[in-house]
């Protein structure tokens, strides 16, 4: 009964392996399992013993799948159900009683594409991060800062909701009370991709630049130059009109251009990301009237999607009314929650 027993899991263990797929390292050894997805320069694999692993295609020599897979191409084609044998120049794609295809490395976008990239719905994703600061004794200082921003992402639509709060208070007398909230759409072109055009608006109001409100409408274009698993970067431009309501000086509009430059890069690995976004309003009326906004920061992965990091932001408003400073700088240690 126990040789018995002991053949037919022998069975089950052999009929496992031969029908998992397997990763081929450079080191040589072999990872077996399952092929989740494949984009940029990163592959995530899953294992029976760690789960899914994410390995940077530059640590990996080939891969063999048993089981079927779907290939995005960058032009958008896609093909179903093939079983590949790829390395890192060339992917052999075979059909059920078709003859093998070769593809050329470069052009894969993806392999096993998330549903929403093949058409199957909207990504929803998004992170809400805040710095506090609590101090008594000498001086008593409350700090309290926001930043929440959500996507909802299809092929060819892109919605974004983003917004920040900042209130501050030393001594029981405010220091800082100001807000942002931005809206956004994005249209991106069959033809190609990393070509877009949208509408935009935002609110801003800022009690210590005595502006009681913002408001910069306008259209734009813009291009994802670079969206690997190691850098991605997009630029925006377009003209928009704005119109600023003050406290105590006088209300002004004017036509003007905008303009928006993003990067995001993990070239530090372990899931840590650097950012960069800057973006300025020009103002056709009066040039020297320029309104620049830089953000630099690091963030990395915690646990349960939870993340911390640092930001600096600085904040430059060349029409600043007479007794405020136009340059306001900023400084933080966050945890925020993504998803």
């Amino acid at each position: 009964m126990k040789i018995i027993c002991l053949a037919v899991l022998a069975m089950m263990v052999s009929s496992g392996l031969a029908s998992a797929d397997r990763m081929h390292m450079q080191n040589g050894s072999v990872l077996i399992g399952t092929l989740v997805r494949a984009e940029g320069d990163k592959v995530t694999f899953n294992t029976p013993f760690a789960g899914d692993i994410k390995v940077a295609k530059e640590n990996i020599e080939r891969i063999i799948t048993d089981e079927a897979v779907v290939i995005m191409m960058v032009d958008g084609t896609v093909y179903r159900d093939r079983r590949i044998d790829a390395t890192e120049k060339k992917l052999v794609a075979v059909a059920e009683g078709e003859k093998p295809v070769t593809f050329v490395s470069s052009d894969i976008k993806s392999i096993n594409p998330e549903p929403w990239q093949l058409g199957e719905g909207y990504k929803w994703t998004g992170n809400i991060k805040t710095a506090v600061e609590y101090e008594r004794g000498n001086s008593d200082t409350d700090e309290w800062d926001v930043i929440a921003k959500t996507i909802w992402r299809s092929v060819e639509d892109r919605y974004t909701l983003d917004g920040e709060l900042e209130r501050d208070r030393t001594d029981g007398s405010k220091t800082s009370d100001s807000w942002t909230l931005n809206g956004k759409y994005d249209r991106f072109s069959r033809r190609d991709p990393r070509n877009y055009w949208g509408g935009k608006v935002r609110f801003e109001y800022d009690q210590f630049e005595d502006l009681d409100l913002r408001t910069t409408v306008g259209p734009h274009i813009g291009r994802q130059f670079l969206d690997t698993g190691l850098i991605s970067l997009f630029g925006e431009v377009g003209p928009v009109w704005v119109d600023e309501q003050f406290d105590q000086a006088d209300d002004n509009e004017y036509p003007g251009a905008l303009w928006l430059l993003s990067a995001t890069s993990d070239i530090i690995g372990f899931g840590t990301a650097l950012y960069m976004k800057h973006d300025g309003i020009f103002n056709a009326d009066d040039p020297e009237d320029l309104v620049l906004n830089t953000t630099l920061g690091l963030k990395m992965p915690l646990t349960l999607n939870f993340e911390a990091g640092f930001e600096a932001k600085w904040e430059y408003d060349g029409g600043a009314v007479e007794d405020v400073d136009d340059l306001d700088e900023t400084y933080n240690l966050f945890i925020g929650y993504a998803w």
